[in-house]
């Protein structure tokens, strides 16, 4: 009689067990649930500025030559040298020139003499009208190649069409050189220009700049005020579009072309717009999403969302997805899935360092 009931009682606790078992065989495991951090959608902060990077580069490289030829007797300067506008920087030997002013001169002051002997005549109807227009363009070409020729003896000095820095030579002393040679290339330092490429998502944020302040660290260069000058219409082949900053190279500024620098735009925005923290944000294929905390049910649900900017200075402007008072997950966000138990951390207060009270 024990012995049956001792197998009665091993027959039920195998039963108990199978039983505790899934239907695949498997003992069913606790839920993982997940530490998250949380944070409420707000319009309270707006994200209005961008930090976009780039380089200084000059106003313009021009290259400059003579619009005549000949002899270069006079080269006044080397590479690196700055000039003044008006100063000369090369001159062509002036012989040939000055001769041919004297050439042209002589013969328009002959026709000039003529010419206004037979006006006098053609008024007192003593000559005919066809007699006197020829004298008439004989002096007319005569004054043209005089002031042609006055023109190429001042052609022979080469001047600064601006101040700036010689960039390059391109010849030396005593060569011959023709008419439309590069002598010097020259930088038009006066004003610089700061080059930076920005997405197509940032583009139309750049478009409404209405203030913007340039860094540079290497010339101790902080907050300066710089304009906008130009944005690209048509994207370069990076898929980037280039936007160019103006300032007025003061004296003071020990900034040069090629420094890397560092452009804060503040943009003008229509309306109020919700901003959360760029960590909260994440990309699947060609859309973006943030995990919404469900209070209620401590679980998350993926939400597509359209955005305005992409994150700077740690947040971004959502245009649509989601709604003010919302709660979504800042941190962690590509370790979860959809339905996912979480639990929110909890933020220590200012007076409980570390949380230990």
């Amino acid at each position: 009689m024990k012995l049956k009931n001792i197998i009665l009682v091993i027959a039920v606790a195998a039963l108990a067990f199978y039983g505790c078992k899934s239907s695949t065989g498997e003992v069913p495991q606790a839920e993982t649930i997940k530490n998250v951090k949380i944070e409420t959608v707000s319009d309270g902060v707006v994200q209005n500025t961008m930090k976009l990077n780039g380089k200084i580069k000059e106003k313009s490289l021009t290259s400059l030559s003579f619009r005549v030829g000949g002899p270069l007797v006079q080269l006044n300067v080397k590479q690196g040298d700055y000039v003044k506008q008006g100063d000369i920087i090369a001159q062509i030997d002036k012989r040939d020139y000055k001769l041919q002013v004297e050439t042209t001169k002589a013969q328009f002051e002959q026709t000039e003499s003529e010419y206004k002997r037979y006006k006098q005549l053609i008024e007192q109807k003593k000559i005919p009208e066809n007699t006197y227009e020829k004298i008439r363009s004989g002096y007319l070409m005569t004054k043209t190649a005089y002031e042609n020729a006055q023109n190429q003896l001042r052609d022979t000095e080469l001047k600064a069409p601006f101040s700036g820095y010689i960039y390059e030579k391109f010849v030396e002393a005593y060569q011959t050189v023709g008419a439309g040679t590069p002598i010097v290339s020259i930088i038009d330092n006066s004003h610089l220009e700061v080059v930076v490429s920005v997405s197509e998502s940032q583009l139309q944020r750049v478009k409404n700049d209405t203030e913007s302040f340039l860094t540079v660290a290497n010339a101790g260069i902080t907050n300066l005020p710089v304009k906008l000058l130009s944005v690209g219409e048509k994207a370069k082949q990076d898929g980037l579009y280039e936007v160019r900053f103006s300032f007025a190279n003061k004296q003071e500024l020990e900034v040069a072309p090629g420094m890397t620098a560092e452009v804060t735009l503040h943009c003008a925005s229509e309306e109020n717009q919700l901003s959360v923290a760029a960590s909260a944000v994440f990309h699947e294929k060609t859309s973006t999403y943030v995990w919404v905390y469900n209070a209620s049910t401590n679980k998350v649900e993926k939400r597509e969302v359209k955005i305005a900017l992409d994150g700077t200075q740690g947040r971004v402007n959502i245009v649509s997805g989601i709604n003010n008072g919302e709660q979504i997950v800042t941190a962690g966000v590509h370790y979860l899935v959809e339905g996912q138990r979480v639990k929110p951390i909890k933020t220590p207060s200012v007076t409980n360092i570390g949380g230990l009270l």
